[in-house]
Formats: structure tokens, sequence, C-alpha cells
């Protein structure tokens, strides 16, 4: 019996499948999003070989990582009050542009120069197209399929390139800040929204993607033709969070992909929730932003708002002292934040809005008070309001009083609770769990080389006939093609029977006079 158990295992891990995975976006909250399927991969004998400008450091995973951190471009760190500084959306997408490397940089880095340069044999390639995806060469080079694992709701010219419909009309765009359900102006802006960041995407991310993988690979395909033979695109979202949107069968909705099981808390932390008579409030403005980089005023308007609560609080705080700390608060440079909301006596979750935090909220049915900073954070917050599972609070507007008012609204008024507890009941209600999800259609594209078939032909139509403009000029130019025939018919055969009708009186009235006269 133990041989065979001993064999069937080795037979399972005979089968893996050599994985690739390439993961520079220099925000360590993407990676995190990926990190459960790359476990769960290994786990099932798939071997992995992930390239990451975040290493865990963990002596527990099974999969090979390579720390590409100084080969690429790195988002330096700014206080929040210069992160909040009013820039547009279409400035800040620019500003993605920079985190496209040069090739000089790529070249350089001997780590990238073996990947660039190996003969290795692998079966898939995993990535993460966020703000450049001139990566997608490996799977031209390695001629293997691709899945891209993306850690938010799809930007625009991304989802455009996979054939999936963003339709500014009902569909909020990820800079928007707006819920799902739009007015007049809303829809107004979120149309501009569209238009300007489809243009401005593909000049400050698409065209110089393109140049920089020609140059690292050399004679390749456009790099927009190998986007779009993506075998599976997975994305972190899921209605009722989010909003619904039709998808092809080539996109997989697998958010919450990052809610593992919750595991014991560190005893110190325990200890103080377990003993809050009144619940605990958790503060974490997450990995990128840091608290302490809030400016004395608003600091202190938190520090005022929580020594008016009863509720004990545990803030993610990354200097060594708090200044003017209450009693009732506990600081810690890191939190072990999944676990804490797991917790049945934290009562209010105080966030930036990041997709992964408010997900692991909107799991254990935990009411949001955000704060949005940057990016899809208004989008996400505004989503957790909708359902009434939240409030926002603007930066700018922060104050002793406003912070104290709506935190003791979001405590206090119990349907709150209420409705968190509800969105999390359908949140979680699905037919298979969000990692199995992915795991399942990864191993499909392992099991038929790619999932071509999974494609809709709107990938591949140019953007007149996706929106059927040739149909609607063909249609518009055959009805004014029938009107002008009818008009000058109808004209020809009303001039003919005016001129039987005239010419024929003309002509009997003259042979009258010509008849009098020859009397």
């Amino acid at each position: 019996m133990k041989l065979t158990i001993v064999l069937l295992c080795l037979f399972h891990f005979a089968n893996g499948s050599n994985i690739l995975g390439f993961f520079p976006f220099p925000i360590n909250s993407h990676y995190i999003f990926m990190k459960p399927l790359l476990s769960e991969l290994a786990e099932r004998g798939h071997n992995l070989t992930i390239y990451t400008t975040f290493p865990d450091k963990t002596a527990s995973k099974k999969y090979e990582e390579i720390d590409i951190k100084n080969c690429l471009p790195t988002i330096p760190f700014m206080p929040l009050d210069e992160i909040i500084r009013p820039v547009s959306i279409l400035k800040t997408l620019a500003d993605y542009g920079n985190l496209v490397p040069k090739s000089t940089q790529l070249l350089r880095c001997n780590v990238l120069m073996e990947l660039f340069n190996s003969t290795q044999k692998f079966d898939l390639f995993l990535t993460d197209f966020v703000h450049n995806d001139w990566y997608a060469g490996f799977a031209y080079k390695f001629q293997v399929p691709m899945i891209n694992v993306f850690p938010n709701m799809l930007l625009p010219w991304v989802a455009d390139t996979i054939g999936v419909t963003s339709n500014p009309a009902y569909i909020p765009n990820y800079f928007n800040g707006v819920a799902p359900k739009m007015d007049f102006v809303e829809r107004l802006y979120n149309t501009y929204l569209y238009l300007a960041l489809m243009s401005v995407g593909k000049y400050h991310l698409t065209v110089p993607s393109d140049s920089l993988a020609r140059e690292i690979f050399g004679d390749i395909p456009p790099l927009a033709e190998i986007v779009k033979n993506t075998s599976i695109t997975f994305v972190n979202t899921q209605p009722p969070y989010q909003v619904s949107y039709p998808i092809p069968p080539n996109v997989v909705q697998v958010a919450g992909m990052n809610v593992g099981l919750a595991k014991k808390l560190p005893e110190n932390i325990e200890k103080f929730i377990n003993e809050s008579k009144h619940g605990v409030v958790y503060f974490c403005m997450g990995s990128l932003l840091r608290g302490e980089t809030f400016p004395p005023e608003k600091r202190e308007a938190f520090l005022y708002a929580f020594s008016k609560i009863p509720q004990r609080v545990l803030w993610k705080w990354e200097g060594d002292v708090l200044p003017g700390k209450s009693d009732n608060i506990m600081i810690s440079k890191w939190m072990p934040q999944r676990d804490i909301l797991a917790h049945p006596n934290v009562k209010l979750f105080i966030s930036h809005g990041g997709l992964l935090g408010t997900s692991e909220a909107v799991y254990e049915g935990v009411p949001v008070l955000g704060i949005p900073i940057f990016g899809d954070q208004r989008t996400n917050i505004k989503s957790l309001e909708a359902n009434g599972a939240g409030e926002l609070l603007d930066y700018n507007e922060i104050s002793k009083e406003v912070v104290l008012e709506k935190i003791q609204r979001l405590l206090n008024d119990p349907k709150y609770k209420e409705n968190a507890k509800l969105l999390s009941d359908r949140y979680r209600d699905r037919p298979m769990s969000p990692l199995d999800t992915a795991v399942y259609w990864t191993e499909y594209v392992i099991r038929h080389k790619g999932a071509p078939h999974l494609r809709t032909a709107a990938a591949d139509m140019p953007w007149y006939q996706y929106l059927l403009l040739d149909v609607i000029a063909f249609i518009v130019a055959v009805l004014v093609a029938g009107l002008l025939i009818i008009y000058y018919t109808t004209k020809f055969i009303l001039r003919a029977i005016y001129g039987l009708i005239c010419g024929g009186g003309a002509k009997k009235g003259s042979s009258k006079s010509d008849k009098k006269k020859r009397n």
C-alpha cells in the first residue's frame, strides 16, 4: 500500500508542467494577489520559475523565485500629502509610462540576460499586464500559451485587446471613482475618460512597450498580436461587490483569490482584541502608503476620534512611536490583516480602499471607512457605499469632527454591519472557490496547449467593425439610395403624368384653333 502511494506521488510530480512566471510591477499588493495561485500550482506538482520584484523570504514556498528588483524602475516613496496632490488622471497614466524600462537597463541585468538567452522548455507563461506588456514577448520566445493574472478591474486598452466590452454607458472606469449606477454627468465624464485612456494608454504604454519588445526579443510579431492570443485573463472582480459586466469565456473572475484561511493571531494581538468589551477598530493604509506620513493635523484628527470611542484600535503604524497615542490604541509596523479582519470582535476597518484589503473586509462582512488616495481606490469604496457596507472619507476633508462623526455612525448604526454581512454572503456564494477556479483554468490551458477557442471574434476586429460602423454605414447608404430611387422615380412618374395631361390638352386646343382658321 505504501509503495502504491509513493508511486502515485512520483507519477503526479513527474507529470508536473514547467511554468514561467514574470511579475515585474513594483507594487507588492499585485504580487500578493498572485501568490496563492503560485503556491497551489506548486502543491499540485508543477515546476514554477518566478521572476519577481518581491521575492518571498520564507522557507515554506515550494517554487523558485528570482529577484529582479534591481533590474527595473521603482516607484519612489512619497508622503501622503504629495500623493494626494491634485493631478490629472492622464498625467498619472503618463507617469506610469516611466515604469517602462529601457532596453539598456534590462540588458545589463544578468538574471534577465540569462532568461532572454535561455533555451529551457516551458509549458505556460504566467504574467500580469498592468501598465506595460513588453514581457508578452516571452510567450512568443518560448512558444507557449499565456495567462494574464490581472490584480484589479480591467483597464480599457487591456479589455479592448482581448475582446472585452468596456461600454462607458454602464461600466465605470478604473480611475473614475463613481458608483456602478451613474447619472448623466458621471456617464459623460466616464465616456471622456474611456476615450482619453484608450488614446493615452496606447501612446504612453503600448507603443513604447512594442518598441522595447522588439529590442529585447528581436524580430517578433506586433506586441498587440501576441497579447490578443492570451489564453485566459484572470480578473480581480466579482459581483455584487464590483459592477456586473459581460465577459467572454477567456476572462475568468477570481476576486478574493488572495483571501485564504485565517490563521491564529499573534498572542499579543489576540489578547488585545479579545479583551475589548466594545470591539476593535482596525486602521491600515496598505503596503505602499505609510500611516506615519499623515500630516500632524490629520493624524491628530484620528487620535482625537479614537480617544472618544469605547472601542480599542489596532493601527498599522510604521514609526517607532505615535505621538499623542491614547491607551486604547496598539501600534505595530506590521499586522496580519487577513487574520485580524476574520476575528468576530473587529467592528470596523479604516482603509485606503485598496482592492485586496476591501475584498478581505467584504469576505468577512466588516464595514469599511475608506480614505481613497489614488488609482482604483475611490471606485472600490464607492462600490461599498452603493452596497451600504461602508462610507468614503475624503482625504481633504479630514478633521476631528468629521472623522469622529463617521466612525461613530459606522460603529453604532446596525445597518452597516447588516449590509456588510449580506454582501459577504453573496460574495462567498460561488460554484467553486476563486483559487480552485484559477487553478482549474490554468491547468485547462496547459492540458489543451492554449485556449484560442475561448476567445471571441471581437479581439481580432478593427474598432469600426466592432462598433458596427461599417454595417451602419451600409444600412444608411442603402436607405439613402432607396430614398433617392423613390424620389427620382416618383418625380419622373409625376412629370410624365403631368406631361400627358397638360401636353394632351394643349394639343387638343391647338387643333380646334387650326380648324377655325381653315373655316
